[in-house]
């Protein structure tokens, strides 16, 4: 085969024509001068005479895009864009899903290649779902952030202060408002102040009205006892009196009275060993190893029944 005897001369045999079945089915005959050879069609491999599929998505020789699945069939294959790209699978390009409406997010989208994230606004966090925001409360712990107190807002949060504190320019700690320095606190006489807040008082013999604010004489020992710590008294002129109680004395404004510290003194109290001074009074204790004496309270005695005393 491959020539076949002519006149006047030898006349190719096109075995293509002729025997077709000598090539695989997937594949081209191409009868050449005294012969022939078989090619393997796009998308097969082999010699011709035996074709198989070429796997081109393995074999890397497909023209899928970057951002395109390979699909391999039967003498072909197929490319397709990723989810979040648009185009034919050769040549794919990036869908902005931000580009309308803020895409899916509650706040803000930026747009990814093949994809897109979303963002909160400051104040807020995203809730798991990836999409909608939540406001963060900054005032969950105790005061949050502010030295006082914390008001949770959308997005944000306030401080504020309480009564007699004014909010410091910082926006969260607290200063104390000196009320004396604006019309005295509104104090008839003296203006004290004091964290918070403020009192005022009044120069003997005067007493605090019931406003807390003015100051007027006082003629009667029923409104405030007549100023006085202890006892109230009028005398026959109309004056107030004050006294005190045992243990106490009057002091020089002599309306209040201060604890007598009877211990102070060379006497001790009285106290045979140990003298200790309370508000308005005094106990006498011993050392270790004595006791006090029950009959005499001012006494001691050793533990086992014998006073110094009675041993010399």
């Amino acid at each position: 085969m491959g020539f076949r005897a002519g006149a006047p001369a030898c006349i190719d045999v096109d075995e293509c024509l002729e025997s077709p079945e000598l090539c695989d089915g997937q594949a081209v005959c191409e009868n050449t001068l005294g012969s022939y050879k078989c090619v393997c069609q796009a998308g097969y491999r082999g010699n011709g005479s035996h074709c198989v599929d070429e796997n081109e998505c393995a074999s890397g020789s497909h023209r899928c895009d970057i951002n395109a699945r390979c699909g391999n069939v039967i003498g072909s294959y197929f490319c397709q864009c990723y989810q979040g790209f648009n185009g034919d699978g050769h040549t794919c390009y990036d869908i902005d899903e931000c580009l309308l409406n803020n895409g899916p997010c509650e706040h803000n989208c930026t747009n990814e290649p093949g994809g897109y994230s979303c963002q909160c606004a400051t104040g807020f966090q995203l809730d798991q779902d990836g999409h909608n925001c939540t406001d963060v409360d900054e005032c969950s712990g105790l005061s949050g952030p502010c030295e006082h107190i914390c008001i949770n807002t959308q997005g944000s949060f306030r401080c504020s202060c309480r009564p007699g504190y004014q909010l410091h320019i910082d926006g969260y700690t607290c200063v104390d408002v000196n009320e004396c320095k604006l019309e005295n606190g509104g104090c008839s006489h003296s203006c004290t102040n004091s964290p918070g807040g403020h009192a005022c008082s009044c120069p003997p013999p005067l007493l605090l009205d019931r406003d807390n604010l003015t100051c007027s004489n006082a003629t009667s020992c029923k409104w405030r006892n007549g100023g006085c710590d202890h006892t109230c008294a009028v005398s026959a002129e109309g004056h107030i009196q004050c006294s005190c109680a045992s243990g106490w004395k009057l002091a020089e404004d002599s309306r209040s009275c201060v604890d007598v510290d009877e211990c102070g003194d060379f006497t001790n109290g009285g106290c045979e060993q140990l003298c200790l001074n309370r508000p308005g009074g005094f106990n006498c204790t011993c050392k270790d190893g004595y006791e006090v004496r029950a009959d005499d309270p001012t006494k001691c005695l050793r533990e086992w029944g014998v006073s110094c005393g009675e041993r010399r």
